[in-house]
């Protein structure tokens, strides 16, 4: 993704699908400057490397629920 795409999501839970494939659960928030980090769910630390993150995201999809919570 490019880093003006990611700016603009929103906070929230999303499927990331990498670019390599496959896709994780993640939490998308931003940090006290407002840039907008990413936690997917299924890792177990976090990437040394982290600002570089969204360069290996192909595209992300933002998990909806009804008012049912389903």
């Amino acid at each position: 993704m490019k880093s003006e795409d990611v700016q603009k999501l929103s906070h929230g839970l999303y499927r990331v699908f990498w670019k390599t494939g496959g896709s994780s659960l993640a939490a998308v928030g931003s940090n006290a400057a407002g840039k907008r980090w990413l936690a997917p769910t299924n890792w177990v630390s976090i990437s040394q490397d982290f600002n570089k993150t969204w360069l290996h995201v192909e595209r992300v999809e933002f998990l909806r629920y009804d008012e049912k919570g389903t």
